[in-house]
């Protein structure tokens, strides 16, 4: 599997967004603003939860490695399947 999938409230997706951020020192002056886009851009599902598609290398680096188990185990973040990320971001068929 080269990647995740996940949903989690706004809130959620928000908190995790920024701790990433930090940790990783951005906005940074190669021009990277932040490591996932924000919570307000972010594609949803038919549940209103913000739906992300990651490389299964993001899931190793820290903090990520030690805050992913922890929000999967407390059920603030869901491991979803790529045909339910892809039922999110694909505009149905007419």
């Amino acid at each position: 599997m080269t990647h995740r999938f996940f949903a989690a409230s706004a809130a959620t997706y928000e908190s995790m967004r920024n701790t990433l951020d930090a940790a990783w020192k951005l906005p940074n002056d190669k021009g990277t603003a932040t490591c996932i886009c924000p919570a307000e851009t972010a594609p949803r599902d038919a549940k209103g939860r913000v739906v992300l598609a990651v490389r299964q290398e993001f899931c190793g680096w820290e903090p990520a490695a030690t805050l992913l188990p922890e929000l999967l185990a407390s059920g603030q973040v869901a491991e979803i399947t790529e045909a339910e990320y892809r039922a999110a971001i694909e505009p149905l068929a007419p």
